[in-house]
C-alpha cells in the first residue's frame, strides 16, 4: 500500500511539473500561428483583418507615438503602414510566459517592400489574451533596431 500510494504522489508530482511546459507549448503554437494569420493579412494589404486580429481594447504602441486604441484606429494605423510601402511583415517568436489568459510573447519582426527590400527591422513584446477560444492582442510593443540616421 506504501509503495502505491508513493507511486501516486510521484505521478501526480511529475504531471504538476510537466503541465506548465505543455501549456507553454501550445499557447506558443497558437501565438505562432496567429502571427501567420498576421503575416498573411499584411500580405493582403488587409488592415482590416490586422485590426480584428486584437482584442475589442487592444493598443498598438510603436515608438515615438502615443498608443493606438481601438479597432478603427489601430485598422487606421495598420492601413496607414501598408499603404505606405510595407508589403510584408515576418514576426520570429523567440519567447513566450504566462498562462492563460494572458501570455507574453517576445520576439522579431521584419518589414519589406514589394520588391523584397527591407524596409525596417526590430524586436517586439506582446501580451496575448485567451478569449471565446481566440489568442488576440492585447498590447502591441515594437521598436526598430535601425539606427537613426548621423546628423
Amino acid at each position: 500500500m506504501k509503495i502505491s500510494g508513493l507511486s501516486c504522489t510521484v505521478a501526480f508530482l511529475a504531471c504538476l511539473c510537466l503541465t506548465p511546459a505543455a501549456y507553454a507549448d501550445g499557447v506558443r503554437t497558437a501565438i505562432e500561428a496567429a502571427n501567420a494569420k498576421f503575416s498573411a493579412a499584411a500580405a493582403k494589404g488587409d488592415g482590416a483583418a490586422l485590426a480584428a486580429m486584437y482584442a475589442t481594447d487592444g493598443q498598438v504602441m510603436p515608438a515615438g507615438s502615443d498608443p493606438i486604441r481601438g479597432t478603427d484606429a489601430i485598422q487606421k494605423f495598420w492601413q496607414g503602414a501598408l499603404d505606405s510601402g510595407v508589403a510584408a511583415v515576418a514576426l520570429k517568436t523567440i519567447d513566450v510566459f504566462g498562462q492563460s489568459p494572458t501570455a507574453t510573447e517576445v520576439g522579431e519582426y521584419e518589414l519589406r517592400d514589394k520588391a523584397g527590400k527591407v524596409l525596417d527591422h526590430g524586436k517586439y513584446i506582446v501580451v496575448w489574451r485567451h478569449s471565446d477560444g481566440k489568442w488576440k492582442l492585447l498590447r502591441d510593443m515594437f521598436s526598430t533596431n535601425v539606427p537613426p540616421p548621423k546628423k
